[in-house]
Parts: C-alpha cells; sequence; structure tokens
C-alpha cells in the first residue's frame, strides 16, 4: 500500500466509524463531450465525501484496498452503453485499522 492509499483508507475508516453504516459507493460518470473529464467520488449515506482525497486518486486505489481486504464489493453496475457510468458499493471492514 502506497502513501496516496494509505490517506484514503484513513478517510474511509474514520468516516464509515463515525456512524452506523459499513458501506461506501464510488461513482463516476463522464460529464460529457470533451475536454470535459470523466468525473468520480465517493459516497457515504449519499454525500460525496473524497474530496478531500488525494487529487490523483483512481478506482486502483480501491482495488489495491479490496485486494488487502479492507474493501469488499458488495454490488457493481457498469453501464453497457457507457463504461464511464458506473457504480460500486463497498463493504468496509473497520477491523482493518489505518496505519
Amino acid at each position: 500500500m502506497d502513501e496516496r492509499q494509505a490517506i484514503i483508507k484513513n478517510k474511509i475508516h474514520a468516516i464509515v466509524t463515525s456512524s452506523e453504516s459499513d458501506e461506501i459507493t464510488y461513482r463516476s460518470e463522464w460529464l460529457g463531450y470533451l475536454p470535459f473529464p470523466v468525473f468520480h467520488w465517493i459516497e457515504y449515506q449519499g454525500e460525496s465525501f473524497s474530496s478531500d482525497f488525494p487529487f490523483d486518486w483512481s478506482l486502483e486505489d480501491l482495488v489495491s484496498l479490496e485486494r488487502t481486504g479492507f474493501l469488499e464489493t458488495l454490488e457493481a453496475y457498469e453501464n453497457p452503453e457507457d463504461s464511464f457510468d458506473r457504480d460500486i458499493r463497498y463493504r468496509v471492514h473497520v477491523g482493518c485499522a489505518p496505519r
């Protein structure tokens, strides 16, 4: 796990342990045509909280956290007509304390 992933893990751990739910959702969508980028964020109980993540974070960081056992995919959806339209619901295993 690199430093960026450790920061993300700490922020996820903090928000999940401060409330009752242990689930987060990754969402992404393309904002339109070029030059508009793909926008992605993480929600907890319907509210985005990933604006405090390092600027260059990506879905690969969450995949890495899943490999460590911190996250577990519960459900994934990808629009068959738009691969940028994606939702992934994760369970956070809070027993995997941040480093």
